[in-house]
């Protein structure tokens, strides 16, 4: 209901700006042709403002609809207007009928990138519009935040294919083709967001927000389920094993935790190696082990487990539209694992060694720090 009353008010601000019928009524097919009953429930609405531009749009889409209950409708909702004194031309019987042939408009377009380790990436929205150029919509969406960056506007068609390329080679990783309305729901996910961390959206978004909604639909579970089963990754645990040699690709290089939060647990380590405790190397490990659950523990509650659910499901999409299938059935697998508790004696593969990793690179900076201090012994 929310996406009609978004087409509605959109039909009516066009109406306003001006905007050609031919283009109105292109944007009210889809539910016009998918959903007839909230059609009629758009139509009627689109009648409470009177207006001699609705009466003809209407007329066109009476031309065009061969469904019978919209089409009472329609004729219905012209009566309406005719009797409010609002123009409505006579439509003779056979005049009547599919014959009204909409402009084609090309459809839209998405594109997406991975993530990188503070939950951020890139998304691009594109939207034709019959007649005129493009709206070309950019920007950064963090799982956590909202809207990181947002920004958009009116292309020429000549001008955008040298635009994309320049973006492309301005991202480290390619952009991946995505479904447009999907885009346009992660959009609409971060303005969410935005709003209830108490913060002000960017001002393009709010200025191009009903190109978003006019694109998006709503999607309950990730784009990677249409194209990977969920019962052929569930439970291969040769396949989750390999979860933590994620880390070693080029899209996840990046990935650590951040080094407040990770810090006292690699503090830790270092005790543990520099005790002066004669501990032998099997105890050793024991207590690195100790650590290392303790952190995925206090780190990884059941809230961020699913955040970093979604963000493996999502780039498991990423890795299957770039052709490395195997990759993204990894990714896929963590992210199915990261839906059941935790289990400290068989801990999520790609977490674990994501917490090893990260306390290691801090380790390996605080002993080459150490090693190049200046020492102060004077050798005899």
């Amino acid at each position: 209901m929310e996406e009609i009353q978004s087409l509605i008010e959109k039909a009516r601000s066009d109406i306003q700006e001006g905007r050609p019928e031919e283009e109105i009524v292109q944007s009210l097919l889809p539910v016009l042709e998918s959903e007839p009953e909230e059609a009629g429930r758009m139509i009627e609405s689109l009648i409470e403002n009177p207006h001699p531009r609705i009466a003809r749009i209407l007329q066109h889409l009476l031309k065009i609809s061969g469904d019978k209950k919209i089409r009472k409708t329609i004729k219905r909702s012209l009566y309406r207007l005719k009797s409010r004194g609002i123009p409505v031309e006579e439509i003779s019987p056979e005049k009547e009928g599919p014959v009204f042939r909409p402009l084609q408009a090309e459809p839209p377009g998405g594109f997406g990138g991975p993530f990188d380790f503070l939950g951020q990436r890139f998304l691009m929205l594109i939207v034709p519009h019959t007649g005129r150029g493009l709206t070309v919509m950019q920007g950064i969406v963090s799982d956590t935040e909202g809207l990181a960056d947002f920004s958009g506007g009116e292309m020429p068609r000549k001008r955008f294919r040298g635009f994309f390329e320049e973006v492309q080679k301005g991202s480290p990783f390619p952009l991946a083709e995505m479904e447009p309305s999907y885009v346009g729901f992660l959009f609409v996910q971060a303005y969410k967001r935005t709003l209830e961390r108490g913060k002000t959206p960017p001002q393009d978004y709010l200025h191009l927000k009903g190109e978003v909604d006019g694109v998006k639909r709503e999607y309950k579970r990730a784009l990677i389920y249409s194209h990977i089963r969920e019962d052929e990754i569930e439970g291969d645990d040769l396949i989750l094993r390999r979860g933590g040699d994620l880390l070693k690709t080029d899209v996840f290089t990046t990935w650590k935790m951040r080094e407040e939060e990770i810090r006292p647990y690699a503090d830790e380590v270092w005790a543990a190696e520099e005790s002066k405790l004669v501990l032998n190397q099997p105890q050793k490990e024991a207590r690195f082990q100790e650590i290392y659950q303790k952190a995925l523990s206090n780190l990884f509650p059941e809230e961020r487990r699913s955040l970093y659910m979604k963000r493996m499901e999502e780039m498991a999409y990423i890795l299957l539209k770039w052709g490395r299938e195997e990759e993204a059935r990894i990714a896929l697998a963590v992210a199915l694992d990261l839906k059941k508790p935790a289990h400290l004696l068989q801990p999520n593969p790609f977490l674990f060694q994501l917490v090893v990793r990260t306390i290691f690179t801090l380790l390996s900076e605080a002993y080459e720090k150490k090693v190049k201090e200046p020492s102060f012994i004077v050798k005899p």
